[in-house]
Protein backbone atom coordinates (compact mmCIF):
# COMPACT_ATOMS: atom_id res chain seq x y z
CA UNK A 1 0.00 0.00 0.00
CA UNK A 2 1.37 2.97 -1.10
CA UNK A 3 1.72 5.45 2.25
CA UNK A 4 3.06 8.43 0.08
CA UNK A 5 -0.11 10.04 -1.80
CA UNK A 6 0.52 13.80 -1.23
CA UNK A 7 3.40 16.76 -2.98
CA UNK A 8 6.96 15.92 -1.83
CA UNK A 9 7.15 19.50 -0.48
CA UNK A 10 5.26 21.91 0.74
CA UNK A 11 7.02 25.22 -1.36
CA UNK A 12 6.21 25.71 -4.69
CA UNK A 13 9.47 24.89 -6.74
CA UNK A 14 10.57 27.28 -9.51
CA UNK A 15 10.13 26.30 -12.90
CA UNK A 16 14.44 26.04 -12.92
CA UNK A 17 13.67 23.58 -10.13
CA UNK A 18 10.67 21.60 -11.40
CA UNK A 19 13.00 21.22 -15.07
CA UNK A 20 16.07 19.60 -13.29
CA UNK A 21 13.98 18.03 -10.97
CA UNK A 22 12.58 16.41 -14.61
CA UNK A 23 15.87 16.01 -15.26
CA UNK A 24 16.79 13.91 -12.46
CA UNK A 25 13.57 11.84 -12.23
CA UNK A 26 13.37 10.73 -15.79
CA UNK A 27 13.35 7.53 -17.01
CA UNK A 28 16.24 4.62 -16.48
CA UNK A 29 16.89 1.47 -17.95
CA UNK A 30 19.73 -1.13 -18.52
CA UNK A 31 21.16 -3.20 -15.76
CA UNK A 32 21.57 -1.90 -11.94
CA UNK A 33 18.30 -0.59 -11.68
CA UNK A 34 17.92 -0.40 -7.66
CA UNK A 35 21.88 1.14 -7.97
CA UNK A 36 20.27 3.66 -10.71
CA UNK A 37 17.41 4.46 -8.55
CA UNK A 38 19.60 5.16 -5.50
CA UNK A 39 22.05 7.36 -7.72
CA UNK A 40 19.28 9.88 -9.01
CA UNK A 41 17.59 9.74 -5.47
CA UNK A 42 20.71 10.70 -3.90
CA UNK A 43 21.83 13.39 -6.93
CA UNK A 44 17.80 15.00 -5.86
CA UNK A 45 18.87 15.09 -2.32
CA UNK A 46 22.86 16.38 -3.03
CA UNK A 47 21.74 18.84 -5.44
CA UNK A 48 18.81 19.80 -2.48
CA UNK A 49 15.60 19.39 -5.25
CA UNK A 50 14.35 17.50 -1.79
CA UNK A 51 15.70 19.03 1.09
CA UNK A 52 16.16 17.84 4.80
CA UNK A 53 12.67 17.08 6.10
CA UNK A 54 11.18 17.04 2.43
CA UNK A 55 8.73 14.70 1.43
CA UNK A 56 10.13 12.21 -1.15
CA UNK A 57 6.79 12.25 -3.88
CA UNK A 58 4.36 9.34 -3.39
CA UNK A 59 5.80 5.59 -4.52
CA UNK A 60 3.47 5.53 -7.22
CA UNK A 61 4.56 8.84 -8.47
CA UNK A 62 8.00 8.13 -8.32
CA UNK A 63 8.13 4.55 -9.56
CA UNK A 64 6.19 6.13 -13.01
CA UNK A 65 8.91 9.34 -13.36
CA UNK A 66 11.65 6.56 -13.17
CA UNK A 67 10.53 4.03 -15.33
CA UNK A 68 10.95 1.35 -12.67
CA UNK A 69 8.30 -0.53 -11.09
CA UNK A 70 7.37 -0.65 -7.69
CA UNK A 71 9.53 -3.04 -6.05
CA UNK A 72 12.72 -1.87 -7.60
CA UNK A 73 12.08 1.75 -6.19
CA UNK A 74 10.82 -0.08 -2.92
CA UNK A 75 14.40 -2.41 -2.45
CA UNK A 76 15.79 1.19 -3.50
CA UNK A 77 14.47 3.29 -0.92
CA UNK A 78 15.04 0.42 1.89
CA UNK A 79 18.55 1.21 1.00
CA UNK A 80 18.50 4.50 1.70
CA UNK A 81 16.57 4.21 4.60
CA UNK A 82 19.49 1.86 6.01
CA UNK A 83 22.27 3.98 5.35
CA UNK A 84 19.94 7.01 7.00
CA UNK A 85 19.51 8.79 4.05
CA UNK A 86 15.60 8.76 4.06
CA UNK A 87 12.80 7.65 6.90
CA UNK A 88 9.58 6.24 6.70
CA UNK A 89 6.60 8.02 8.86
CA UNK A 90 3.12 6.67 8.94
CA UNK A 91 -0.23 8.25 9.57
CA UNK A 92 -1.76 11.24 7.70
CA UNK A 93 1.62 12.93 7.26
CA UNK A 94 3.32 9.28 6.22
CA UNK A 95 5.67 8.72 3.32
CA UNK A 96 9.53 9.03 2.96
CA UNK A 97 10.97 12.27 4.20
CA UNK A 98 14.94 13.06 3.47
CA UNK A 99 16.70 12.70 7.30
CA UNK A 100 19.29 14.86 8.61
CA UNK A 101 22.37 12.17 8.57
CA UNK A 102 23.40 12.34 12.20
CA UNK A 103 27.09 11.59 12.32
CA UNK A 104 30.00 9.87 14.94
CA UNK A 105 32.89 11.70 15.23
CA UNK A 106 34.55 9.06 12.97
CA UNK A 107 32.02 8.98 10.44
CA UNK A 108 31.72 12.63 10.36
CA UNK A 109 35.48 12.19 9.33
CA UNK A 110 34.84 9.68 6.16
CA UNK A 111 31.72 11.81 5.25
CA UNK A 112 34.61 14.41 4.69
CA UNK A 113 36.68 11.91 2.35
CA UNK A 114 33.27 11.16 0.53
CA UNK A 115 33.02 15.06 -0.08
CA UNK A 116 36.02 15.05 -2.32
CA UNK A 117 34.87 11.99 -4.34
CA UNK A 118 34.46 12.99 -7.87
CA UNK A 119 32.67 11.79 -10.90
CA UNK A 120 35.72 11.75 -12.74
CA UNK A 121 37.58 10.01 -9.81
CA UNK A 122 34.50 6.99 -9.66
CA UNK A 123 34.28 6.79 -13.76
CA UNK A 124 38.40 6.11 -13.68
CA UNK A 125 38.13 3.80 -10.80
CA UNK A 126 35.38 1.90 -12.27
CA UNK A 127 36.71 1.55 -15.73
CA UNK A 128 39.97 0.03 -14.02
CA UNK A 129 37.89 -2.68 -11.75
CA UNK A 130 36.13 -3.28 -15.18
CA UNK A 131 39.57 -3.92 -17.16
CA UNK A 132 40.96 -6.10 -13.98
CA UNK A 133 37.65 -7.79 -12.26
CA UNK A 134 35.87 -8.56 -16.04
CA UNK A 135 38.98 -10.00 -17.54
CA UNK A 136 39.84 -11.82 -14.22
CA UNK A 137 36.17 -13.21 -14.10
CA UNK A 138 36.57 -14.76 -17.70
CA UNK A 139 39.72 -16.28 -17.13
CA UNK A 140 38.37 -17.82 -13.77
CA UNK A 141 35.94 -19.04 -15.68
CA UNK A 142 38.54 -21.10 -17.92
CA UNK A 143 40.88 -21.78 -15.11
CA UNK A 144 39.22 -22.20 -11.26
CA UNK A 145 39.77 -25.64 -9.59
CA UNK A 146 37.22 -27.29 -7.74
CA UNK A 147 38.88 -26.17 -4.81
CA UNK A 148 39.06 -22.50 -6.05
CA UNK A 149 35.16 -23.03 -6.65
CA UNK A 150 34.87 -24.23 -3.39
CA UNK A 151 36.62 -21.66 -1.85
CA UNK A 152 34.72 -19.08 -3.94
CA UNK A 153 30.97 -20.44 -2.59
CA UNK A 154 32.03 -20.49 0.85
CA UNK A 155 33.29 -16.84 0.73
CA UNK A 156 29.52 -16.05 -1.04
CA UNK A 157 27.72 -18.16 1.54
CA UNK A 158 29.42 -16.37 4.51
CA UNK A 159 28.13 -13.20 2.89
CA UNK A 160 24.23 -14.08 3.01
CA UNK A 161 25.10 -15.05 6.67
CA UNK A 162 27.23 -12.00 7.84
CA UNK A 163 25.23 -9.77 10.68
CA UNK A 164 27.68 -6.33 9.77
CA UNK A 165 29.28 -4.76 7.00
CA UNK A 166 32.90 -5.20 8.44
CA UNK A 167 32.29 -8.89 8.16
CA UNK A 168 31.05 -9.04 4.56
CA UNK A 169 33.32 -6.36 3.49
CA UNK A 170 36.43 -8.54 4.40
CA UNK A 171 34.37 -11.24 2.39
CA UNK A 172 34.14 -9.42 -0.45
CA UNK A 173 37.51 -8.19 -0.85
CA UNK A 174 38.75 -11.81 -0.61
CA UNK A 175 35.93 -13.20 -3.02
CA UNK A 176 37.18 -10.45 -5.80
CA UNK A 177 41.16 -11.23 -5.02
CA UNK A 178 40.11 -15.09 -5.15
CA UNK A 179 38.31 -14.62 -8.63
CA UNK A 180 41.70 -12.48 -9.38
CA UNK A 181 43.81 -15.51 -8.15
CA UNK A 182 42.23 -17.92 -10.42
CA UNK A 183 43.32 -16.47 -13.24
CA UNK A 184 47.34 -17.91 -11.72
CA UNK A 185 48.23 -14.18 -12.97
CA UNK A 186 50.28 -12.30 -10.21
CA UNK A 187 49.73 -9.47 -12.19
CA UNK A 188 45.78 -9.61 -12.05
CA UNK A 189 45.97 -10.74 -8.92
CA UNK A 190 47.85 -7.98 -7.16
CA UNK A 191 46.30 -5.29 -9.42
CA UNK A 192 42.72 -7.19 -7.54
CA UNK A 193 44.26 -6.62 -4.32
CA UNK A 194 45.40 -3.04 -4.39
CA UNK A 195 42.05 -2.13 -6.03
CA UNK A 196 40.33 -3.44 -2.65
CA UNK A 197 42.73 -1.95 -0.15
CA UNK A 198 41.63 1.80 -2.05
CA UNK A 199 38.19 0.45 -1.93
CA UNK A 200 37.66 -0.70 1.67
CA UNK A 201 37.95 2.89 3.45
CA UNK A 202 35.84 4.17 0.23
CA UNK A 203 33.04 1.76 1.58
CA UNK A 204 33.54 2.11 4.78
CA UNK A 205 32.50 5.58 4.67
CA UNK A 206 28.56 4.64 3.69
CA UNK A 207 26.18 2.76 6.10
CA UNK A 208 25.76 -0.12 3.99
CA UNK A 209 23.14 -2.01 5.28
CA UNK A 210 21.54 -5.65 4.99
CA UNK A 211 19.17 -5.01 1.93
CA UNK A 212 22.37 -3.10 0.00
CA UNK A 213 23.90 -6.20 1.19
CA UNK A 214 21.74 -8.95 0.23
CA UNK A 215 21.40 -7.02 -3.55
CA UNK A 216 25.42 -6.96 -3.70
CA UNK A 217 25.48 -10.88 -2.94
CA UNK A 218 23.03 -11.70 -5.50
CA UNK A 219 25.08 -10.14 -7.67
CA UNK A 220 27.96 -12.60 -6.59
CA UNK A 221 25.98 -15.36 -7.12
CA UNK A 222 25.05 -14.77 -10.60
CA UNK A 223 29.15 -14.34 -11.10
CA UNK A 224 30.24 -17.31 -9.27
CA UNK A 225 27.37 -19.50 -11.09
CA UNK A 226 28.83 -17.91 -14.50
CA UNK A 227 32.45 -19.08 -13.05
CA UNK A 228 31.07 -22.50 -12.45
CA UNK A 229 29.41 -23.18 -15.59
CA UNK A 230 32.59 -21.88 -17.51
CA UNK A 231 30.61 -19.03 -19.30
CA UNK A 232 33.80 -16.48 -19.27
CA UNK A 233 31.99 -14.10 -21.75
CA UNK A 234 28.99 -14.28 -19.29
CA UNK A 235 30.95 -14.22 -16.08
CA UNK A 236 32.92 -10.92 -17.84
CA UNK A 237 29.16 -9.18 -18.70
CA UNK A 238 28.01 -10.03 -15.16
CA UNK A 239 31.08 -8.81 -13.48
CA UNK A 240 30.93 -5.49 -15.36
CA UNK A 241 27.40 -5.26 -14.35
CA UNK A 242 28.01 -5.44 -11.05
CA UNK A 243 31.36 -2.90 -11.26
CA UNK A 244 28.76 -0.39 -12.95
CA UNK A 245 26.31 -1.27 -10.46
CA UNK A 246 28.89 -0.35 -7.20
CA UNK A 247 29.55 2.76 -8.92
CA UNK A 248 26.19 4.22 -9.27
CA UNK A 249 25.35 3.46 -5.37
CA UNK A 250 28.72 4.82 -4.18
CA UNK A 251 28.04 7.92 -6.67
CA UNK A 252 23.90 8.57 -4.87
CA UNK A 253 25.45 7.86 -1.27
CA UNK A 254 27.88 10.62 -2.05
CA UNK A 255 25.55 13.05 -2.79
CA UNK A 256 22.75 12.44 -0.79
CA UNK A 257 25.69 12.81 2.02
CA UNK A 258 26.09 15.70 0.64
CA UNK A 259 22.66 17.27 1.05
CA UNK A 260 21.61 16.08 4.79
CA UNK A 261 25.21 16.30 6.90
CA UNK A 262 24.45 17.40 9.73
Amino acid sequence: MDTNDSASDSRTPSPASLFVRSVILSPIGGEGLVAQTIRRLGDAIGLGIFDVGARLPSESELAEQLGISAMTLREALAVMREAGYVETRRGRQGGTYVKELALTVPEREAQKRIATITDEYITDLTDYRIAIGGESAALAAERATAEDLAEMRQLVERMDATETFEEFRRCDATFHVTIASCTRSHRLARAETELQAELTPLMGAFRVGPQARHTTNAQHHEILAAIEAGDGERARRLMTEHMASSAEGILGFARAAAGTRS
